[in-house]
């Protein structure tokens, strides 16, 4: 999660309190996944926010007629001040900020769950509803697989990790056996 202090994360706060004080920020979480969407298949939307060369009032005119209309106006505002503020280049980072933070709203925490093999619908539903009982929550589980894993999983959610693997249980065997 971003912290307080960085720059992504007091854009994002001040978008979305700005968004949410004008009732629109049912809309304007609308507005970032689409500027997600649209800042991960354009690399040339990149080039064009990392470009230097370009006057802040060329990168105004082009973003304006580019999504005049098509998002709310409080969100073509805030990308126009991310410019006149010379902090396009971290429009991405905002975004993500902002995904992190609505989600801290909606109560939603992700959780990263690493397995030996690809876990059946059962197996991963019931660990989805156990981290939501152990967090209060509702989890958003990515899901992946490491072979080298050796067997069982390992789930991070947020700062804690609950590491299930075949590795961990025989540190403990071991650690019992010998008496440490």
């Amino acid at each position: 999660m971003a912290k307080s202090t960085d720059i992504p994360f007091r854009y994002a706060t001040a978008w979305l309190d700005a968004a949410q004080e004008s009732g629109v920020l049912a809309e304007v979480r609308r507005d970032i996944e689409g500027l997600q969407k649209l800042m991960d298949s354009s690399e040339e939307l990149g080039l064009f926010l990392q470009d230097r060369s370009l006057t802040v009032s060329v990168k105004q005119g082009i973003i304006g007629d580019i999504f005049q209309e098509k998002v709310q106006q409080i969100t073509l505002n805030f990308v126009l001040l991310t410019v006149a503020k010379k902090r396009e280049r971290f429009l991405s980072e905002i975004l993500v900020a902002c995904v992190s933070l609505l989600d801290e709203l909606d109560g939603i925490v992700n959780a990263d769950v690493i397995s030996t093999v690809k876990m059946a619908v059962e197996q991963t539903d019931a660990l989805q509803t156990k981290l939501e009982a152990y967090t209060g929550k509702t989890i958003r589980m990515h899901s992946s697989v490491d072979p080298g894993l050796i067997g069982g999983f390992i789930a991070k959610v947020g700062d804690t990790v609950f590491d299930s693997s075949l590795h961990v249980h025989m540190q403990s065997i071991r650690q019992a056996l010998v008496g440490r």
